[in-house]
């Protein structure tokens, strides 16, 4: 009730009429000065005179015509006539605000009059009929609809949709109440509000500020949802909504209420200068809020538009947040003062500026999480898609930081271009120009080149891992050739490296540079390369027919350049060999003359077996057939061979032995072990049947006669071989009789020095 006072008393207060400006007399024309000009016009010399001087004159001021003013000078020149008018209108204001002691005399006269407070007690009852009506029609709506309002607020969900939903619908129950007040407020002041012209300004005034501010403050209740939490669509706290709700509720009643109270007071009779010097002061007060809320919010704001991260886009968020402040508060002081000079159009481009700049800004931020979540489930393969290829949602994913990069980036670019075209900036308009189709054609074309190469990059790469990587029906790693887990990568790289290069060449040429010298010196650069890198260059051409041919696998056991070992790894320029005893040998292609794999498709456990010449080779055969038969059987080498021993046969005659060669196929690698495994068995099973492995020995014969007979030898067994030395044994008499050779005429010297031993 004091707010409604307070305008009714503020409109009949400003109401008061001005003293309106005499307008400047004209300049008076006396008879005399006419009586010269007849003269002069009558008289030949004279009048001739005076053309002349006319024409100068007019020339003179053709020339000053011709010289426009700078665009400094006209600038002055405006700001000036704005700010001269302004001062005008600040001298009628405060002398409008002088008379107010005067007018509320006045009125404080008027009213100690019966009949007149009679009839300003008539207006003001009328008055309070009509606000009466629409207060009593509000309070019953707010009443009937309390219940839905509050059953909205308890479905508060964390659904997005579903809360913007109950929020618009509260809303509109927020402003159903508003609209009944205004209906029955009208209703009202057709049925019985005052007669005065005055009177119903007031009214109409006051209804329409009243509506106007509460319809405000509803929508800024939806936005900021102070008193329910779970109805809130932004990520504020509820000391920041209710705090902001303030402000809003602050500025709103202050601008919205101060307008309409003005604008009933010069409709009344207040002088139009008066009143634009009163509008400009609610401008002053409004925009010293503004400043007031900017610099409270300083830190805050600054701390949520700084961020995190590293990279360019927030190194500028940093800076924009050092510095938002005072770059706001420029704005709202540039646009005040754009308002309060009245620059033609001024205002009106900026506040449209303005409206359009938050619009853009909120549908770009609205389009980047939509684009966000897009991308996201874009790079999100199904359960089938990743059955069938693992590793393929995680080779896209490497490129999703780096799509919703580009793609945040382009849209920073097209909003920036927006808001520059509200601005008055014609960006887009210079697009359509012939310079910026071709930087936009240039820019897509460069685009779609790199995308198209990074798509075709990345079919190639994970068709290679798909096949180095695949698996057999029970999920079991399917094993690769060396040769194909070395040429496919190395096709890769070398796909990777035209690739680039194509897509760099391209890409300047796009750009309009020459590329012709660039493929000239790059062949002179190969060339030199190629000179220098003689041995290089014969190391990986060497390499890569090796590789062709299949030669080598990681894992074989192979003879290069007078080097042995298991292949570890083959490059497209060097093989490395780890040998018996561990040590890594690391053999350039270029050293390769030949290539001995010992243990390529299969392998032999190759065996040359030695017996002594008194054995039977036929039975020394059967045994060793059976022991190879009985190595198959054994389920500990059985999966090891392939196929039954192959006794080739008595081979050669040795100086200590005679040669049985035997050989066993076996699996890759598998020879080594089998024909150890075979040796073990075949010496028990020799001790078992006494068939002797003969060592080197020698046989002396100590001389025949004619009839086979030898001489005897003196040979002494000794039991020790470390006793002291034995007595000299007597010579022999010549009369003796010689010895009785053995019967086989011959006895070994090893055999001998064994028996001795083993004394």
């Amino acid at each position: 009730m004091r707010r409604i006072l307070l305008v009714i008393a503020l409109i009949f207060a400003m109401a008061a009429p001005a003293a309106a400006q005499t307008p400047s007399a004209p300049v008076a024309t006396t008879p005399e000065s006419l009586e010269k000009l007849v003269e002069t016009l009558e008289d030949k010399d004279r009048r001739e005179g005076l053309v002349r001087d006319l024409k100068a004159l007019i020339e003179a001021q053709g020339a000053v015509a011709e010289e426009p003013p700078g665009l400094g000078t006209r600038i002055l020149a405006e700001l000036t006539e704005r700010v001269g008018a302004v001062s005008e209108q600040l001298v009628l204001a405060a002398a409008v605000v002088f008379d107010l002691p005067a007018v509320l005399a006045t009125l404080r006269d008027g009213l100690s009059d019966a009949e007149t407070r009679s009839k300003w007690i008539g207006i003001l009852g009328r008055l309070a009929l009509v606000l009466a009506a629409g207060i009593v029609a509000e309070w019953l709506a707010r009443m009937a609809l309390r219940r839905p309002r509050s059953a909205i607020e308890a479905r508060a969900d964390d659904d997005f949709w579903l809360t913007t939903v109950l929020l618009l619908a509260r809303t509109v129950l927020d402003l159903a109440p508003i609209a009944v007040f205004a209906a029955a407020a009208y209703g009202g002041l057709t049925l019985f509000g005052p007669e005065q012209a005055g009177g119903r300004l007031a009214a109409i005034t006051l209804i329409n500020a009243s509506v106007l501010a509460r319809s405000v403050i509803a929508v800024a209740r939806m936005l900021l949802a102070p008193k329910v939490t779970e109805l809130r669509l932004f990520p504020l706290g509820d000391e920041t909504a209710n705090y902001l709700f303030v402000w809003v509720k602050r500025l709103a009643n202050l601008a919205i209420y101060g307008f309409f109270i003005l604008h009933a007071s010069h409709l009344l009779g207040l002088h139009p200068a008066a009143n634009n010097a009163l509008l400009k002061v609610l401008g002053l007060a409004v925009a010293l809020l503004l400043v007031m809320l900017i610099l409270q919010n300083r830190t805050a704001v600054a701390v949520w538009v700084r961020g995190g991260g590293d990279g360019f886009l927030p190194v500028i968020r940093r800076r924009f947040a050092d510095v938002w402040h005072i770059l706001t508060i420029v704005y709202v002081a540039v646009s005040y003062t754009v308002w309060a000079l009245e620059i033609s159009g001024g205002f009106e481009f900026v506040l449209r500026a303005t409206v359009l700049t938050i619009t853009i800004v909120v549908i770009g931020r609205l389009v980047e999480l939509f684009l966000r979540k897009v991308v996201r489930r874009a790079f999100t393969l199904g359960q089938e898609l990743n059955a069938r290829l693992p590793g393929l949602e995680a080779r896209a994913n490497r490129y999703l930081p780096l799509i919703q990069s580009a793609a945040r980036g382009v849209l920073y670019v097209l909003v920036l271009f927006a808001v520059l075209q509200a601005w008055g900036l014609d960006i887009f308009s210079w697009f359509a120009s012939d310079a910026g189709r071709f930087v936009l054609g240039r820019a897509i074309m460069i685009v779609l080149i790199v995308g198209v190469a990074v798509v075709a990059w990345e079919i190639i790469g994970a068709l290679i891992e798909r096949y180095l990587a695949a698996t057999d029906a029970d999920g079991d790693t399917v094993t690769r050739s060396q040769r194909a887990r070395t040429l496919l990568p190395l096709l890769r790289n070398v796909f990777t490296v035209v690739l680039a290069v194509v897509v760099t060449m391209t890409v300047l040429s796009e750009l309009g540079l020459n590329i012709g010298p660039l493929l000239a010196g790059a062949g002179v650069v190969g060339l030199a390369v190629g000179f220098g890198a003689q041995t290089l260059v014969k190391d990986v051409i060497t390499g890569v027919f090796i590789l062709l041919e299949d030669s080598i696998h990681a894992g074989d056991v192979v003879e290069v350049a007078g080097h042995s070992g298991v292949v570890e790894a083959v490059t497209i320029r060097t093989i490395r060999l780890r040998d018996v005893s561990g040590t890594i040998h690391t053999v350039p292609f270029s050293d390769v003359s030949s290539i001995k794999n010992m243990t390529r498709d299969f392998s032999f456990a190759f065996m040359e077996i030695g017996v002594a010449y008194r054995e039977d080779i036929d039975a020394v055969i059967t045994v060793i057939e059976e022991l190879g038969a009985e190595l198959r059987a054994d389920p500990d080498f059985s999966d090891r061979i392939l196929e039954d021993i192959q006794v080739q046969g008595l081979d050669r005659f040795d100086d200590s032995a005679v040669i049985v060669r035997a050989r066993i196929k076996t699996k890759p690698l598998q020879q080594w072990g089998v024909r150890r495994a075979f040796n073990l068995r075949m010496k028990r099973r020799f001790d078992e049947l006494g068939i002797e492995i003969p060592f080197p020995h020698q046989t002396i014969y100590f001389g025949e006669d004619r009839d086979g007979n030898a001489p005897a030898a003196p040979v002494r067994m000794l039991g020790d071989a470390s006793s002291t030395k034995p007595p000299p044994m007597p010579a022999a008499s010549p009369a003796a009789p010689p010895a009785q050779a053995p019967p086989t005429g011959r006895r070994s010297a090893g055999k001998d020095q064994m028996d001795g031993e083993s004394g």
